[in-house]
C-alpha cells in the first residue's frame, strides 16, 4: 500500500529523544507518507534531527501564539494530501495504528484514536484528570464521544480546511476538541489502542494548559 495521499502532522517541543525514531518508523512502514514536524521553538536538537531525516519542518519559534492547536492549524496550510493524521512524538500514540486510521478514513470524515487501556503505573490523579476532561468535553459538545480530547486522530483534509478556525482556542492543547466543537453531522470512526507511557523527555502539560482548556470549554 502506498501512503502518499496522507500527511502526518507531529507537533513538537523538545522531543529530541523521540522524533528521530518516530520519523524512521513512519518512513520505514508507510511508503511515501508525508510528514510535517510543527515545532514550537525547541531548545534541544528536535529541529536539527527532523531536518536531517528530510521531512518538512515548520519552525514556529517566533510565532506569538504557541500550543498544539496553533501548531497543527499552521501545519494544515502546507498539507496537499487527501488525509491527515495528528499524533504526538513521544510514542504514547502507537505509530503502528496509523495504517488502520488511514484505512478507516476511506469511510469516515474523522477517526479518533481512543484508549482501550492505560498503563497500570499511570497515577490515579492523572487517570481522574483524563476522565474529568473527557466528561467536560462531552458536556460542552452535547454528545458522548470516547476520548473527545484525544491527541491522536485522523481527518479528511478538505473537511479540516473548511472548518472555521475563528472559534478555536489556539492555545488549548485539545485540538480534537476544537474540531469537534466546530463541526456537525460528520461521520466519526474509532481506532482503539493501548496508551503507552512517554518513552523519552518530559510532559509539557502545565497549569496554563489547564486554563486554556477550561477557557475553550466556554468559548
Amino acid at each position: 500500500m502506498i501512503y502518499s495521499d496522507s500527511t502526518v502532522i507531529i507537533p513538537t517541543l523538545n522531543e529530541e529523544k523521540n522524533i528521530g525514531r518516530l520519523i524512521d518508523f513512519l518512513k520505514n512502514n508507510y511508503s511515501g507518507i508525508r510528514i510535517i514536524v510543527a515545532d514550537d521553538g525547541s531548545s534541544d536538537k528536535t529541529i536539527k534531527i527532523a531536518e536531517e531525516k528530510k521531512v518538512f519542518v515548520l519552525n514556529r519559534e517566533n510565532k506569538p501564539i504557541k500550543g498544539i492547536s496553533a501548531a497543527v492549524v499552521d501545519a494544515l496550510k502546507f498539507v496537499k494530501t487527501k488525509s491527515i493524521i495528528v499524533m504526538d512524538a513521544d510514542f504514547q500514540h502507537p505509530p503502528e495504528k496509523v495504517k488502520e486510521m488511514i484505512e478507516k478514513l476511506e469511510n469516515y470524515d474523522l477517526v479518533i484514536g481512543s484508549r482501550s487501556s492505560v498503563p497500570k503505573n499511570w497515577g490515579f490523579l492523572r487517570k481522574l484528570q483524563s476522565k474529568i476532561a473527557n466528561l467536560l468535553c462531552n458536556l460542552r459538545l452535547g454528545r458522548k464521544i470516547k476520548d473527545s480530547g484525544s491527541g491522536f486522530f485522523g481527518i479528511k483534509t478538505n473537511l479540516f480546511k473548511k472548518i472555521n478556525k475563528k472559534n478555536f482556542e489556539l492555545r488549548c492543547f485539545k485540538i480534537l476538541f476544537n474540531i469537534l466543537k466546530n463541526t456537525k453531522n460528520i461521520k466519526i470512526g474509532c481506532v482503539y489502542y493501548d496508551f503507552n507511557l512517554r518513552q523519552g523527555g518530559q510532559s509539557k502539560i502545565s497549569k496554563k494548559h489547564v486554563y486554556y482548556f477550561l477557557k475553550n470549554l466556554i468559548k
